[in-house]
């Protein structure tokens, strides 16, 4: 498979503080590569050295196999921090003013792009008084007039109510199986994310910690019976002996978390009552992205 975006070994460093570290990153075509980490992590920075905003301190990139940045990024459309617009035209008036800097283009590319991000229908209607998840919507518009085969976006639900995020979500689901666009999106939104990306990487104090896809994602984040007891040694003889299973943990001198019978807990229940055990408590854990960002970088869960 393609590979649409090579990062290797890249560093940034201003005032001797390296605000990306020796950084490795790789996206495939046909990924939504959800790039995730702190405010301060360094994601905006890695971003900006992938477009061409700034230059890199150390290491290199390569673009759909090549090391000729400057054709690969003429494939890259980029919406960074808040999209700009002219408040007081319309978006199709945006869309020409961002099709004639492009140069030479077909103009009916601007309805048929309206069309797909759903502001096909808003006439001329000023952009100042666009919602935030229509003005995201734009952006992304315009970010597509130059028909690119990467979509790389940061932060772009930001701000957005509920509604709003929904619309940019089932966009970029569209963009990439549509229009076979590769997108990398970074995003604090981590529940979001995970209804999108296919791909992850973890930022971390400018250090990638690691890369993993969705399925890795789902091995990871299994959910669990947290079982309460009176005794954790014999209730986990009973889970052996009478349960055929060793995949659970003790946790600690009365809670033990099984890692089995996920949607049998009534029966792992009346087989430790049945046994003189007490069962204090049982109850199903679930783990998502968020939880495991949060056990990969420390700290507890907001919220």
């Amino acid at each position: 498979m393609e590979t649409v975006l090579k990062v290797n070994n890249i560093s940034k460093v201003y005032s001797k503080i390296a605000v990306v570290n020796n950084i490795n990153m790789n996206i495939k075509k046909g990924d939504i590569y959800g790039f995730i980490g702190k405010n301060g992590a360094g994601k905006t920075t890695l971003i900006k050295m992938i477009v061409g905003l700034t230059n890199p301190t150390s290491g290199s990139l390569e673009l759909f196999n090549s090391s000729d940045l400057n054709a690969g990024r003429r494939k890259i459309g980029t919406v960074i921090e808040s999209p700009s617009f002219y408040p007081n035209l319309s978006a199709k008036d945006n869309m020409l003013i961002q099709c004639k800097l492009l140069g030479p283009c077909d103009l009916s590319i601007i309805d048929e792009t309206l069309n797909l991000v759903g502001l096909g229908n808003i006439g001329k209607e000023k952009v100042k008084k666009f919602s935030l998840g229509m003005k995201q919507r734009l952006g992304i518009a315009m970010s597509l007039m130059g028909k690119p085969e990467f979509l790389v976006l940061d932060e772009p639900t930001n701000g957005l109510d509920p509604e709003g995020i929904v619309e940019v979500r089932n966009l970029l689901k569209k963009l990439n199986k549509e229009k076979g666009i590769t997108i990398l999106i970074s995003s604090h939104i981590l529940g979001e994310l995970s209804k999108l990306a296919t791909r992850y990487g973890i930022i971390d104090h400018g250090k990638m910690i690691e890369e993993f896809d969705q399925k890795e994602l789902e091995e990871r984040c299994k959910s669990s019976l947290v079982i309460v007891v009176n005794d954790v040694n014999k209730a986990s003889e009973i889970l052996r002996s009478q349960l055929n299973t060793q995949n659970y943990t003790i946790l600690n001198s009365s809670t033990i978390e099984l890692n089995d019978f996920i949607n049998s807990p009534g029966t792992v229940n009346s087989l430790l009552s049945k046994n003189d055990i007490i069962v204090e408590s049982i109850s199903l854990k679930t783990a998502d992205l968020e939880d495991y960002f949060m056990q990969v970088i420390g700290g507890a869960k907001n919220g």
